[in-house]
């Protein structure tokens, strides 16, 4: 590691996941530790992915959240929080004051937790209904009080350091606190009022602060993991520094009306990255269409990636063996690209109508209705008119990145030599596929092109789980399922101590997808192969187990990991290909499928080789397709086709949590119905 920002995040670590007696490996407020560790290394706006309570909904979230940004005390700028909310996740684009002050208090751990109030004898002032600290916030005599004892409880650390001083030392990292001060309680009762300081109370001081006080200038400038545990400690271990600067924050709490506390937890908007001529024949994709006959004609499957290039040859509908030509004006039903939308910049749009919706249930009051019904569901089916991109030569705008069109060309390419006098491999290919019929695994197949990365190349979560629950929305307004399968050729890389394997926004949004009977197929992920750094600073490198990304962690999507493309039994699984198990334990990956120097369709009428469990995930979705143009009805049982392709693959005699169940064999899989 040589990063000074890496350096001092991972002396950060020590003091988020702190607690009164000991150092721990989770914390529990509901902001999850890498938004916490951005946040200690950055002055600017973060974009944050807010889960609603459980019982709450996004659309309650949404306006609590817009409610308290907005608030006339407040010096944010309300139109730079970008407030977006989908059927699940609310985005936001927060400064850390405004996590701190404005929307913390939205969840149930800052009103129980923060800070408590219980029944003295002594008490001179009634407990408020709800206890806040907002209430000490503005009484001069209690936050008096609650110096005194945040105070008594920083300093009665024996160990206020997040970790040793001398790197040698052989004593445990972490701070070990006075036991007398558990409680928390003010020493002198009769002055207390009736305030209870809770554990968490003291933590959020130190963190808070700590994240305050950092000057983000120095610390780019730390020369070692070392340096940088001196320069937090320099800090955290200032208790009046600290809670000073947590109390003039304090003054900032906004505390919601009515004990409105409608947020669950807080995660960053993470960002994706996009993790044929032979290939099929590795997977038996050819020899399953001449013994069954089958093309994948009637199934109609959902790309979500870069975008899919409608004018190429490899997906028009074809009359008497040749592509059909496209009109200038309408050409949907020339080509088996059914319909284009674009998601790659849902965040921006929705929080636009967000804005919109709450700024007009503000009314002239300036004061959002918080309640369920008070603002607009988002309507997919409304959406999706928005968002659709016509097929007319005018308006139809080609994909900046060929990602998406490889993808698909897996899937579902029909090209022949024969279709265009320009056509073959780029010279710096291999010739061998130049003359021959390019078929992906279902040549026939209707694809949905669902945008997700722009032109920069960039996703992030909320557009993922936007189009997920597009495509959950479109099967709803058909009175079967219109999308049977999509594939999701990218990944976002998953930090167990963040959240739970499996349960991050994405996977869930996912799981719910499966559950409403479409099949989804994903890359495990390239994160298999990694650097290290030795103890003598050399630099080496090896394999990583649990490197499988989101969304390929969710339990009941199909996990495509990748291998050679021509010799799978010789290479085994490619080394960038993410390994299993799950951070919690579970197999993964499912299986794997051809994923190095694939060749595929790229725009422009043009073809190359990709590698990359990309490449992998789209072979096993023609698979899947493969099997409900045969088995119809097996549509609405993802479960079973699961079941049917990981217990038909062939054995490459690797580890499971290499190869998962083994090679996709689509002819056995056929076979065994």
């Amino acid at each position: 590691m040589s990063d000074p920002l890496q350096w001092v995040k991972s002396a950060l670590e020590g003091l988020i996941n702190r607690s009164l007696v000991a150092s721990r490996f989770t914390q529990d407020s509901p902001v999850l530790p890498e938004v916490w560790l951005d946040f200690g290394t950055t002055t600017d706006r973060l974009d944050l992915l807010l889960t609603p309570h459980w019982n709450s909904s996004a659309t309650e979230l949404a306006a609590a959240l817009y409610q308290q940004l907005s608030d006339p005390h407040s010096s944010s700028a309300l139109s730079n929080t970008k407030i977006a909310y989908t059927q699940s996740v609310v985005a936001a684009s927060l400064t850390l004051d405004e996590l701190l002050w404005r929307v913390l208090p939205l969840t149930r751990w800052s009103q129980r937790y923060l800070l408590r109030w219980h029944e003295s004898k002594g008490a001179t002032l009634p407990p408020p209904n709800p206890p806040t600290l907002l209430s000490v916030a503005g009484n001069q005599v209690m936050r008096a009080h609650l110096r005194k004892a945040l105070l008594g409880g920083l300093e009665g650390q024996h160990h206020p350091t997040i970790g040793p001083v001398d790197p040698t030392s052989k004593k445990a990292a972490g701070p070990a606190w006075d036991i007398n001060l558990l409680t928390g309680l003010v020493r002198d009762k009769k002055d207390v009022s009736g305030v209870y300081i809770t554990s968490d109370l003291l933590w959020f001081v130190q963190l808070s602060a700590t994240l305050r006080l950092l000057d983000r200038a120095a610390l780019r400038n730390v020369k070692s993991a070392h340096e940088a545990v001196l320069f937090v400690n320099a800090v955290t271990n200032n208790a009046e520094a600290l809670v000073d600067n947590f109390l003039e924050g304090l003054k900032n709490w906004c505390s919601p009306p009515e004990s409105v506390a409608p947020l669950w937890s807080v995660n960053r908007n993470r960002r994706g990255a996009v993790a044929m001529v032979r290939s099929t024949a590795t997977v038996k994709a050819d020899a399953a269409r001449k013994v069954f006959g089958i093309t994948g004609a009637g199934v109609r499957w959902a790309v979500i990636d870069s975008g899919i290039d409608a004018h190429h040859l490899a997906f028009r509908r074809r009359v008497d063996d040749s592509p059909r030509d496209l009109p200038k004006n309408n050409w949907t039903g020339a080509t088996r690209i059914l319909a284009t939308y674009d998601f790659s910049d849902a965040r921006e749009k929705l929080s636009e109508r967000a804005a919109h919706a709450l700024k007009e249930n503000a009314g002239e009051t300036g004061k959002v209705r918080v309640g369920k019904a008070d603002l607009p569901t988002v309507d997919w089916i409304e959406w999706g008119k928005t968002l659709q991109i016509p097929h007319n030569g005018e308006k139809y705008k080609t994909p900046d990145d060929n990602h998406g069109t490889h993808v698909a060309g897996i899937l579902g390419a029909h090209w022949r030599a024969e279709d265009d006098a320009e056509d073959g491999l780029p010279p710096d290919n291999p010739p061998d596929g130049k003359n021959e019929t390019r078929l992906g695994i279902c040549p026939e197949i209707e694809l949905y092109d669902i945008r997700v990365i722009n032109s920069k190349g960039e996703c992030d979560e909320f557009s993922l789980i936007a189009a997920l629950q597009f495509v959950r929305a479109l099967n709803a307004a058909h009175d079967h399922i219109e999308i049977a399968g999509v594939n999701i050729s990218l990944s976002l890389l998953h930090d167990v101590a963040n959240f739970a394997c499996g349960r991050t926004p994405v996977c869930e949004e996912c799981e719910r997808l499966v559950a409403s009977g479409v099949v989804v197929v994903t890359a495990a992920g390239n994160q298999g192969r990694a650097q290290y750094i030795t103890s003598s600073g050399k630099t080496d490198e090896g394999y990583r187990s649990i490197s499988i990304t989101d969304p390929g962690n969710a339990p009941s999507v199909i996990t495509v990991g990748s291998t050679h493309r021509l010799d799978p039994h010789g290479y085994g699984v490619s080394y960038f290909s993410s390994r299993g198990p799950t951070g919690d334990g579970r197999l993964k990956p499912d299986l794997v499928a051809p994923g190095e120097k694939v060749v595929s369709t790229i725009c422009g009428n043009r073809e190359d080789a990709m590698d990359g469990t990309s490449m992998a995930a789209p072979h096993v979705s023609g698979a899947a397709a493969l099997l409900l143009a045969r088995h119809p009805e097996l549509k609405g049982r993802p479960a079973e086709i699961k079941r049917i392709l990981c217990s038909t693959t062939v054995d490459l005699g690797r580890e499971r949590y290499f190869q998962g169940a083994g090679l996709l064999d689509i002819l056995h899989a056929l076979e065994s119905l």
